[in-house]
C-alpha cells in the first residue's frame, strides 16, 4: 500500500496540474517574443478565425471571467493587435477586430506554437498525442458539457 505523499503525487488532478503548469511555462517563454499572454493569443487566434467578436462572446467562448477578457484585450488594443468599433446594427455593442500588427502577431503565434506543441510532445508518438488529446477533451466534456465551436452572437460581414 502506498503512502498518503505517493497517492497525492499520483494523483489524476496533481499530476494533470503539473503538466499544465510546465506546459503552461514552455508556452509563455516561446510566447515571450511576441509581447503576449497565452490567453491573449488565443482571444486573437479566435477574431482571426471568426472575425469581430465581442468582450462577451469571447468570456462565454473561453469561460473566462468578462474582467479577464476585458483586461486581456485592453492589452492586446495597447499593443495594437486589436481595435474596437461599434456593432454596424447593434450600436451598444462593442466589437473587437485584428488590426494589420494583429493579423501578423497571429501568423507568427501559430508558428510559434506549433514548435512549442512539438517540443512539449516530443517523448510521445503520434498515435499517443492523439490519444492524450483525445483523452483530455473527454475530461473537458465531463466537466463542462460538450460544445459546439465558438461563434459570435453578432454576426457581420468582415473587412
Amino acid at each position: 500500500m502506498s503512502d498518503a505523499v505517493t497517492s497525492w503525487d499520483d494523483a489524476f488532478t496533481h499530476v494533470l496540474w503539473r503538466a499544465q503548469n510546465a506546459v503552461h511555462r514552455r508556452v509563455q517563454e516561446a510566447l515571450d517574443e511576441l509581447g503576449v499572454t497565452a490567453t491573449q493569443l488565443g482571444l486573437a487566434v479566435h477574431l482571426d478565425q471568426l472575425g469581430p467578436l465581442s468582450a462577451a462572446d469571447l468570456s462565454r467562448g473561453f469561460h473566462i471571467a468578462p474582467q479577464s477578457v476585458g483586461t486581456a484585450l485592453n492589452r492586446l488594443e495597447k499593443a495594437d493587435w486589436v481595435r474596437r468599433r461599434t456593432h454596424p446594427v447593434h450600436g451598444r455593442v462593442v466589437l473587437y477586430e485584428l488590426t494589420t500588427t494583429g493579423l501578423a502577431g497571429v501568423a507568427r503565434g501559430r508558428q510559434v506554437m506549433a514548435a512549442t506543441n512539438a517540443g512539449v510532445t516530443a517523448d510521445l508518438s503520434a498515435a499517443e498525442t492523439a490519444q492524450l488529446i483525445e483523452l483530455l477533451r473527454k475530461v473537458t466534456v465531463g466537466i463542462d458539457g460538450a460544445q459546439g465551436p465558438m461563434m459570435s452572437a453578432w454576426p457581420v460581414r468582415r473587412g
